[in-house]
């Protein structure tokens, strides 16, 4: 049962995932985004779709830089909002300077 809950929780996430980026997404578009230069502010402002797709980006990027290659699909809530929080403090701040502190 628990390994079913596991996959589930995962499948769930890798087809949310496939969703956004897919031609097929709600308001597709040809963008480029340097997120060295994305302030919290800015982040904060995002739609949805692409906070999302930014988020999974950030795990990526943390993951491989800290070499912890394990996704918790339980923390992704709580990581989101503990992100959002520390950037409501430091709004002028980039994302990824307040995720390095």
């Amino acid at each position: 049962m628990r390994n079913f809950i596991f996959w589930r929780k995962t499948l769930g996430a890798a087809l949310t995932v496939a969703l956004l980026v897919s031609p097929w997404a709600g308001s597709a578009r040809a963008e480029k985004i340097d997120f060295s230069k994305v302030t919290c502010e800015a982040f904060e402002d995002f739609e949805e779709e692409t906070m999302t797709m930014f988020y999974f980006w950030l795990d990526g990027y943390v993951s491989a830089k800290s070499g912890n290659t394990v996704f918790d699909t339980d923390g992704v809530e709580a990581d989101l909002t503990e992100l959002l929080k520390r950037c409501n403090a430091n709004p002028k701040t980039t994302v990824l300077k307040v995720l390095g502190q």
